[in-house]
């Protein structure tokens, strides 16, 4: 922990496997499924941080859009239908899929504290946050929605009699 008792973003970041844009878009789900994340990190050919795709934008592109929102048509669809759907994200690359649903990876200072991060988290509606160093401009590395609350609940556990 930091001086002052607050725990920081450096503190808690993890190294999670990236997909890279010209991955298969199925092969970059599994390893989201495979490895329990709540999202996936891009990258572009130089391991630069471009993105990141949550298992809601996913879960979004496996339908389709006109059943978006509309709850009684996506009751008529038949598993059958479900997995063609499916089956197109095996035919994409991982850059279309960011660009049809992704958006930016908030960043984080490794001195942010953990309501820096929550309401960051929060605001971007994003599962992960990439935390860099801006002086060396390097990536220490993320944290997930999951660390973020482990850590949360650990604290309050601590502060309870």
């Amino acid at each position: 922990m930091m001086p002052g008792g607050f725990m920081r973003a450096a503190e808690i970041v993890e190294t999670l496997p990236t997909a890279r844009l010209d991955d298969e878009a199925l092969a970059a789900v599994r390893m989201l499924c495979e490895q329990r994340l709540p999202g996936l990190i891009v990258a572009d050919e130089q391991g630069r941080v471009v993105g990141c795709l949550s298992s809601v934008d996913l879960l979004k592109l496996a339908l389709p859009r006109y059943t978006l929102g509309e709850p009684l048509l996506a009751r008529v669809i038949d598993e059958a239908h479900a997995d063609r759907i499916a089956e197109l994200l095996s035919r994409k690359p991982v850059r279309d899929l960011l660009e049809e649903a992704g958006h930016g990876i908030p960043v984080a200072r490794p001195e942010a504290t953990l309501v820096e991060l929550v309401e960051m988290m929060t605001r971007h509606g994003c599962p992960l946050i990439l935390v860099e160093q801006v002086d060396e401009g390097g990536s220490l590395g993320v944290i997930t929605a999951n660390r973020l609350l482990e850590k949360l609940a650990a604290a309050i556990s601590e502060a309870s009699p």
